[in-house]
């Protein structure tokens, strides 16, 4: 399958092209406290902040990136670190904002109807953010959190509290025990499973979550009500002036909402590009979750390996015409293959010159990277191999059938970031993948040169 026979409506995104992107943790990167055991950093907080951020864009700049990804920075559970445990969309959480001791702990009231108007003192500094990062020409994505919630957010509280009495029962999927065994063994959502009528409701204890996950519900984001809510959470934010938008899990929504949601949002901003992270990865268990994605297609790319590749691109053309683009899984896919060494340079370059063919239409984004939040950091998959890293940096940098894609770096390669076991050998235990960046200025120098050399 390629592009050749699908349909898309031209926009202006010729401003990302080849713009190097540098992700930053916000809790791990600058203004953190120390940390003096590993584990420390499993659930909590270290408040590294935007303010801290603020200060550093200069050495961001210095490396030569005109682009940051950050975090989510919504207000989250007292452990969400990360940013991806809303409980409140509207505002910016005052410890990302400000670190430990906020100036003003104001987070909102989801319930009072003018919340979203309202601008706090740490909102403020996310517009501080992104006028000094405009004043150096660099650009910024936001990382939205549209599919799901915190299981303490107000709304979802209510709704679990007052089922159908609640504004917000159908903001959720609410089911009983037989409706979970039918979803389960059909392995896809059917709104015709779910029956509501008043008896019922009494035993809708259980509901639908991220990749079941029961501390994220997930959204209904096809009620009206709740999928304008989220549309008018995201204008708020592009109004202050970020460039471009991550939607975590766009495996999640519908295609139809990933449309509605971008044409709304395309009306008033049109030159905002909307990447999908499209991540399949150990979610066939729960693909009656992934709204945008069916069983099959979760099957056929649940393992990382060569044959998957084509299988992976196979589900990224199905967002063709619906987001702008998408993070490019095939490209880390193949470089994670390369750094474990189970295929060498040549055989890199020949999937990678596959995987672009089935892309002939250059204008939808594919954003390469190495590694990132949710992955192993490359100087672990290359056995703190400094000299294979720098191989794999390369291929990060060059350009393919002519493309000029962007490409991301995650914050702390340039000081050879590495960590001392693989994520997956425990349960959340991609907090090792995220540890307090040391900024290791003897490094500076020769890191920079070599950013400078592969842009040039």
């Amino acid at each position: 399958m390629s592009l050749e026979n699908k349909n898309t409506i031209s926009k202006n995104f010729s401003w990302i092209e080849n713009r190097k992107i540098y992700q930053v943790f916000t809790d791990r990167f600058a203004g953190h406290k120390p940390t003096p055991q590993i584990n420390d950093l499993k659930y909590n907080f270290i408040f590294g902040n935007l303010k801290a951020l603020i200060k550093k864009l200069d050495y961001i700049k210095r490396l030569n990136f005109n682009m940051i990804w950050i975090t989510p920075f919504f207000v989250n559970q007292p452990r969400g670190y990360h940013g991806y445990h809303v409980i409140n969309f509207n505002h910016c959480d005052p410890r990302i904002a400000f670190g430990e001791h906020p100036e003003d702990y104001d987070v909102g009231d989801n319930f009072n109807p003018n919340d979203l108007d309202k601008i706090t003192k740490s909102d403020k500094v996310v517009i501080e953010l992104l006028e000094e990062c405009h004043k150096r020409d660099i650009k910024v994505m936001i990382d939205f959190v549209p599919n799901h919630v915190y299981k303490t957010h107000p709304f979802f509280l209510d709704a679990q509290r007052n089922k159908d009495k609640s504004k917000y029962f159908k903001w959720f999927f609410f089911i009983n025990e037989e409706e979970k065994r039918l979803l389960e063994k059909n392995k896809k959502f059917d709104l015709d499973c779910i029956k509501y009528d008043d008896k019922m409701n009494e035993r809708r204890y259980l509901y639908l979550s991220f990749l079941n996950i029961t501390d994220l519900p997930k959204l209904n984001l096809d009620n009206e009500e709740c999928g304008t809510y989220i549309i008018n959470v995201l204008k708020k934010w592009l109004k202050f002036g970020f460039d471009a938008v991550r939607i975590d899990h766009c495996i999640g929504p519908s295609m139809k909402y990933l449309r509605k949601l971008t044409t709304e949002i395309h009306k008033e901003f049109p030159n905002v590009p909307f990447i999908g992270e499209c991540l399949p990865w150990g979610c066939v268990g729960s693909a009656y979750t992934t709204f945008s994605a069916s069983y099959e297609k979760l099957l056929n790319t649940s393992t990382n390996s060569v044959e998957n590749i084509a299988n992976l691109d196979n589900l990224f053309l199905d967002f063709y015409g619906v987001l702008d683009g998408l993070f490019d899984f095939s490209f880390n896919g193949a470089i994670i293959l390369f750094c474990e060494g189970k295929i060498n340079e040549k055989e890199f370059m020949k999937i990678i010159e596959e995987h672009y063919e089935r892309f002939k239409n250059k204008e939808f984004i594919l954003l390469k990277f190495l590694d990132n939040h949710d992955t192993n950091r490359v100087m672990f998959k290359c056995q703190d191999n400094i000299e294979k890293v720098k191989v794999a940096i390369d291929l990060l940098f060059r350009k393919y059938k002519g493309r000029c894609d962007p490409l991301i770096m995650y914050y702390g390669t340039e000081d050879f970031m590495t960590q001392d076991r693989d994520i997956s050998s425990e349960s959340y235990g991609d907090y090792r993948c995220r540890l307090p960046m040391k900024f290791k200025y003897e490094l500076f120098e020769f890191v920079n040169k070599y950013f400078k050399e592969k842009n040039e």
